[in-house]
């Protein structure tokens, strides 16, 4: 008797010490309230195409708000986003462009303005997320068309970033970040996000993402997760681009890394942060000849959702 009780505690205290420090990291959608999401995303590119350097500077800032539904009887539950702000400010080879949705119909001289209905038409639109019975999206949805009032050729740049499904892809890859089983300090997983930026160019980030522990931020108890970009691929799909692409061999600089703060009580991640840095060489296609490129690519993004 004595040695089945001792071998029991022995059983109670590994169970204990290998779950001591867990924590379940685990995403809620609170029905009936709201939150709204700040984001910035800053963006410089060099491409070296010919001997020649395009360079491109961006800068996005959006404020979103988000209004939780209920769930139906087949536990489908809506989440409505609307812009309430849109700045686009974007530098192209000497060419400027500025977007306002507090004066969206101000316009420069830029051929860069082609771009100004696709800005005025997302500023203004009203999207529906679907989240099925797991917390997983199952559509995205739009009030408005906005490809389908385009001209063709803007058409053909927006029409992969603005695609329902690719959309829907995302948002599940962001969803994905969090762990599924319970983490301790220390802990680290893998995960792959994709960017797409128009006229069909994909890029895949492969990472790995660490689990640091508990942190204090204005008074309140948060989840540190700290990212680190091991591998970037880039693709062309069904682009309208002049060119495809034969090869890439892209690689993350040493300064890309990430920090998610996650709230546990709300069930969602409520500040983000990233560097990516990603040099490398591109060989395109034109007329039947190899076109060798060099790409300098860095993003800043940064999101607080209150």
């Amino acid at each position: 008797m004595l040695r089945t009780t001792t071998l029991s505690a022995c059983l109670v205290a590994l169970v204990a010490s290998t779950c001591f420090g867990q924590v379940k990291l685990e995403r809620k959608l609170l029905e009936g309230t709201n939150h709204t999401v700040e984001s910035t995303t800053k963006f410089e590119q060099t491409l070296n195409l010919a001997g020649t350097d395009v360079e491109t500077k961006a800068e996005h800032k959006a404020t979103v708000k988000a209004t939780v539904g209920k769930r139906d009887a087949d536990g489908k539950l809506p989440v409505q986003e609307k812009v309430e702000s849109l700045q686009i400010s974007t530098s192209v080879m000497g060419m400027n462009y500025d977007f306002d949705s507090a004066n969206p119909d101000t316009k420069g001289d830029s051929p860069l303005e082609m771009l100004r209905d696709v800005h005025k038409a997302m500023a203004q639109r009203v999207s529906t997320t679907v989240y099925d019975k797991n917390n997983r999206v199952e559509a995205v949805k739009s009030d408005k068309d906005i490809v389908g009032g385009l001209p063709v050729e803007v058409q053909n740049l927006v029409k992969s970033q603005l695609n329902p499904e690719s959309m829907k892809k995302e948002a599940n890859e962001q969803l994905d970040q969090l762990p599924t089983d319970a983490v301790k300090q220390g802990d680290t997983w893998q995960r792959a996000t994709t960017a797409n930026f128009g006229a069909g160019q994909v890029m895949t980030f492969h990472m790995e993402l660490k689990y640091e522990g508990p942190v204090e931020k204005d008074g309140k108890k948060l989840d540190k997760i700290t990212t680190k970009l091991l591998k970037v691929d880039f693709a062309l799909q069904d682009s309208p681009l002049p060119f495809t692409l034969k090869s890439s061999d892209l690689k993350p600089d040493a300064d890309c890394k990430g920090e998610i703060l996650f709230d546990r009580e709300l069930g969602r991640a409520v500040e983000s942060t990233s560097t990516t840095h990603v040099k490398g060489d591109l060989t395109f296609v034109a007329a039947g000849m190899d076109l060798p490129a060099k790409l300098d690519l860095k993003m800043e993004t940064a999101t607080i959702v209150k």
